[in-house]
């Protein structure tokens, strides 16, 4: 199967610009977990003395949003890696076939 080169250069720039549109995506979720936290903490504070079911769903809400903030960064990072490795592919491949 024979592709030009213009198809290959497009077709990298589209996978480019849609893994950083989903980066984009997943920094808004992070702040939203971050957002939930902070919830979380206040919620705890003030609440530590109307009853122990709502400080402990408190402390849960707070506890859980900082595992998925955590594992939401880690996946950024991944991410972000991943995006340098296509690019690097895609200028292995447009220096290869140019030179």
């Amino acid at each position: 199967m024979i592709t030009d080169t213009k198809s290959i250069a497009q077709g990298y720039k589209e996978e480019i610009i849609f893994q950083e549109n989903m980066l984009r995506n997943l920094q808004h979720w992070q702040s939203f977990f971050s957002l939930l936290v902070g919830i979380g903490v206040l919620m705890t504070y003030f609440l530590r003395h109307e009853g122990i079911w709502l400080m402990m769903t408190s402390i849960g809400l707070s506890v859980v949003s900082v595992i998925l903030m955590f594992t939401v960064g880690y996946v950024i990072y991944k991410g972000k890696k991943n995006v340098t490795k296509v690019i690097d592919s895609y200028e292995k491949i447009m220096n290869g076939t140019v030179g």
